[in-house]
């Protein structure tokens, strides 16, 4: 069986309004941390025994976007080890231990869904402590609010590569 995705317990607690009225698979709530953590290159390790199991794949609603957050998540990856496109050996080596083509669900190793998972772990993070002033109540201001702020982080840091 291949790595699960896992989820604080502190993030559930943190999107229990959406997650009992609005969102279908408590993949939602990792989605958005994910999302957070992707954006601002936050990872975070947290330990097992504060976190939860969701599941070993891209639920059926994300299946037709699991290519682009995997693709995501490798290009974070290879950023923040400082390796370039054009590097192919070390590009080459760096997906070869985050993919496995055989895994079901995901093609990530279970290195990949560890380090893929301490995004979500540090999107969290950002959520609770920069983007939001509270926890969520309603679906409507927790997408106006994380729209807003998903758009500020990643004009910040294209405008940081501009720089180098």
């Amino acid at each position: 069986m291949s790595q699960p995705f896992r989820i604080r317990d502190d993030a559930k607690k943190w999107f229990k309004a959406l997650r009992e009225r609005d969102f279908r698979v408590d993949f939602d709530s990792f989605y958005f941390c994910f999302m957070a953590g992707i954006a601002t290159g936050k990872k975070a390790q947290v330990p097992k025994d504060e976190t939860s199991e969701l599941v070993s794949y891209f639920p059926e609603r994300y299946g037709s976007r699991k290519q682009l957050l995997v693709a995501l998540f490798l290009t974070q990856e290879l950023a923040d080890l400082g390796i370039e496109m054009g590097e192919k050996k070390d590009v080459h080596s760096k997906i070869k231990k985050l993919l496995d083509p055989d895994s079901p669900g995901h093609h990530l190793s279970d290195d990949g869904v560890r380090e893929f998972n301490k995004y979500a772990h540090g999107g969290f993070e950002i959520l609770r402590d920069e983007w939001f002033d509270d926890r969520p109540r309603s679906l409507e201001t927790f997408l106006r609010i994380f729209k807003q702020e998903l758009d500020a982080a990643i004009s910040k840091r294209q405008s940081l590569e501009a720089l180098t």
